[in-house]
């Protein structure tokens, strides 16, 4: 059998994917894989090899599940990973590699030996990531390296998770890197240094030698408006040459992802590869013999792993070339599909979590398209000059092989990058070269530095420059809603049968014409959201507001996107556009916002970039600010309607009406609570009263105005502040399910004990967000179905 590791590595990965799925427990497995050793040396002793093969095949799909079960288990039982949320503890243990700077915090890595807690000290053994905020009183870099013992003084924070109808991504996160928990530490002040690690210690060193080099780029890169920060320009250097992504700016990370290349700055295996080829062109212009510069390589590549410590991209990436070379070393014929296969084997044995990884995944889908159908390709490829023909080669290949992974993990279509890595890859390679002849000649000499760093700096400009070249052309790179494990399986299996021998000519092309139909299905997504009844979905976005309304048919309407104050994440992009696109949305007729505070407004131009919109609607405009600017921006020349008390849209038997606010001059700030847009959804006997955030103020202007607001659900104003839900306007609705869109731990204290003791009285089932997560009402004009995505 020619590729024997390819069988035993899906073997492996099918019985791990099992016992996730199954909960298989390990005993079952042990016996499994006892039982199908035993077949295996009975079939060998008999002569019947492909039986024997067979039973190995499922003794290591036995292997797989019950690997999983032991690494799980002991993860699950693991006491740091079982601490929950707690007041500020004492965490003693040794750092198990550098600080790794970020833009708004540095993240330590302590490996976990004792605890000390409530006046207690316990023993535990685990790692933790702690988040350690920038601090105007403490601006320098964290001075710690590998090794170090250090105590810090943490709080114990779960990953915020927003739950809605769908495993929370933090989970099998933290076990793909192994961590057991994180913390938050408010200062650097609250780190101290009980001992030094050990200077000889080979991990140490590298952790000293990688500082110096982020001190060089920092001291050259600086920012002119803050010298403790980095320059675009700096963060991409660090992030080519040392790893590490946490310095590059939103927007740099945007364009990347948009434009499909940011796979160049993933150090995983086109990074190791041009990193390799560097190397290996250098020996062969010094005329190095081969062995000799295989053995090099490999010391080489080892030497990098461990001074970007050791990142489970760069390890997977250096673990297949180095497999690769040791097989050219001692083997005459060595095949690249039985050393990926092996790699990837090693790596899910000691790591079954890796199975899970994307980074994984995607490096050995590529890996594995390359090497399959590059070699058909490139013989129809007309030869061009500076390697063309190949690099587009290669980019192609590699994206039929990760075109439906990244489509199901990050909801994108790019073709883009087909075209961009040919001016891509050469810029990051010769960016590459310049920056690893940067770091000695900083060393040496500071003058000399100065210049190098502006040549540098003028590379990457150009690199980023290049990234929007293809903006205006939209369907270069578009969003897609999340294709189905269906869909996927059989884009992978009938590119698969392309490979068939050309013999079997008919099933080839019965092959190809599927392949074509998958992969038409895959980029263009023809399939609609369709819904039978009335469905509100209170999604859970924290502190803050975001419904999804889903009209009898197609029809979908999106009232407020969530978003946070300040910092980079964006709930828009990262918890409501995920949570449209796992329930197949591509079009939203209806955006509304229903006043301009952070979290209504701010996650909305996300959500105005990645989808369709047919209307916006808003009361009045609010004073402009980079949010409200950046979404009317997204929204282009969509139609905008300004909306008041009396305007009403029917959608089938659905009745949309605006109660509140008047339309006239406002006696309060355009984005004062009380100026919100409160809305009724009428459908049959059934009503929904979306308030918004009004106060007492409002809600006494709409009793005033004598419109029947009387509604099954009845969605908390506010947030469950003190400030709303009077009693008298309780009595006008007469909910029967109120619904408090509401973060955990939220810093106002919401929704206030007072109010809850009011929603009590009324006898209304209560639901929130913080408790269940994502709340979903169904109506049929009679009924009310009500499911949440945490069960109690």
């Amino acid at each position: 059998m020619a590729f024997p590791f390819l069988f035993l590595a899906l073997s492996l990965s099918l019985g791990i994917w099992v016992s996730d799925r199954t909960t298989l427990p390990l005993a079952p497995s042990a016996m499994g894989l006892m039982a199908a050793l035993v077949f295996a040396w009975i079939f060998y002793a008999l002569k019947k090899h492909r039986a024997c093969f067979l039973a190995i095949l499922i003794a290591t799909m036995f292997l797989g599940s019950g690997t999983f079960a032991y690494f799980n288990g002991r993860y699950e039982q693991n006491a740091l990973h079982r601490l929950g949320e707690t007041s500020y503890a004492d965490f003693t243990g040794v750092l198990s590699r550098s600080p790794s700077p970020g833009l708004e915090r540095d993240y330590l890595y302590l490996r976990v030996e004792k605890i000390a807690f409530e006046n207690k000290e316990e023993r535990v053994s685990g790692n933790l990531r702690v988040s350690v905020a920038h601090s105007t009183e403490f601006p320098a870099r964290l001075d710690y390296s590998t090794g170090d013992h250090l105590k810090v003084s943490a709080q114990i924070i779960p990953p915020q998770e927003y739950r809605n109808f769908k495993e929370p991504f933090s989970r099998m996160y933290l076990k793909t890197q192994l961590l057991h928990n994180l913390a938050a530490t408010k200062s650097p002040l609250l780190i101290e240094r009980i001992k030094s690690g050990r200077k000889t210690s080979i991990l140490r060193i590298m952790s000293v030698l990688r500082q110096k080099c982020q001190r060089m780029i920092e001291r050259n890169f600086a920012s002119s408006q803050n010298p403790n920060e980095l320059t675009p320009e700096g963060a991409v250097l660090e992030t080519l040459i040392l790893g590490g992504r946490g310095r590059l700016t939103p927007d740099t990370t945007q364009a990347l992802q948009k434009t499909g290349l940011f796979h160049l700055f993933a150090i995983s295996g086109a990074h190791i590869g041009m990193i390799s080829f560097m190397i290996f062109g250098l020996l062969r212009f010094l005329r190095v013999p081969t062995r000799v510069s295989y053995i090099l390589l490999i010391f080489l590549l080892v030497f990098y792993s461990l001074l970007v410590e050791g990142r489970a991209s760069v390890l997977r990436a250096a673990i297949m070339s180095i497999a690769f070379l040791l097989g050219k070393l001692f083997w005459k014929d060595t095949h690249l599909i039985n050393t990926i296969s092996l790699s990837a084997f090693a790596i899910l044995l000691f790591n079954p979590f890796q199975f899970f990884d994307l980074g994984f995944q995607l490096t050995f889908a590529a890996t594995l398209a390359i090497i399959l159908f590059y070699p058909k390709i490139m013989p129809s490829m007309p030869n061009l000059p500076l390697k063309i023909s190949e690099t587009f080669a290669l980019s192609f290949t590699a994206q039929m092989g990760v075109l439906p992974l990244i489509a199901a993990s990050f909801n994108r279509i790019i073709f883009s990058g087909l075209l961009l890595n040919l001016i891509g890859i050469p810029l990051v390679g010769l960016i590459m070269a310049a920056g690893y002849l940067f770091l000695p000649i900083a060393f040496i000499s500071q003058a000399m530095a100065r210049p190098a760093a502006a040549v540098i700096s003028f590379l990457i400009k150009t690199f980023m420059w290049s990234t929007h070249l293809l903006d205006r052309f939209a369907f270069m790179s578009y969003r897609i809603p999340t294709p189905s494990a269906l869909l996927i399986a059989g884009y992978f299996l009938f590119l698969l049968l392309l490979l068939l021998p050309g013999r079997l000519r008919k099933f080839r092309l019965a092959a190809l014409s599927a392949f074509l139909v998958f992969f038409a299905l895959l980029i263009l997504y023809p399939f609609s959201a369709a819904s039978k009844d009335l469905k509100v979905t209170f999604i859970d976005v924290g502190q803050g507001d975001s419904i999804l309304i889903e009209f009898p048919g197609k029809k979908k309407m999106l009232v407020d996107g969530g978003g946070l104050p300040s910092g980079t994440f964006d709930i828009g992009e990262s918890v409501v556009s995920p949570f449209l696109w796992n329930k197949g949305i591509k079009r939203i007729d209806y955006l509304v916002l229903t006043h301009a505070h952070p979290d209504h407004l701010n996650g909305l131009a996300s959500v105005a970039r990645n989808f369709r919109i047919g209307e916006f609607w808003e009361t009045t405009s609010p004073p402009e600010d980079a949010k409200y600017a950046e979404l009317k921006k997204s929204l282009g020349s969509r139609i905008k309607r300004r909306v008041f008390r009396g305007f009403w849209q029917r959608e089938r038997d659905v009745r949309v009406g605006v109660l509140f606010p008047q339309d006239s001059s406002p006696s309060v700030s355009p984005v004062d609570n009380d100026r919100s847009l409160v809305l009724k959804i009428a459908f049959g006997s059934t009503a929904f009263l979306l308030p918004s955030d009004i106060g007492v103020n409002a809600e006494q202007e709409i009793l005033a105005g004598g419109d029947d607001i009387r509604s099954g659900v009845f969605k908390s104003p506010h947030h469950g502040s003190s400030s709303s839900s009077s009693d008298a306007f309780l009595a006008a609705v007469r909910p029967e399910v109120i619904v408090i869109s509401v973060g955990r731990g939220n810093r106002f204290g919401f929704p206030q004990q007072e109010i809850l003791d009011r929603y009590k009285e009324t006898g209304a089932r209560v639901y929130r967000t913080d408790l269940h997560g994502a709340v979903e009402i169904v109506s049929d004009g009679k009924r009310l179905s009500v499911r949440t995505a945490v069960r109690d």
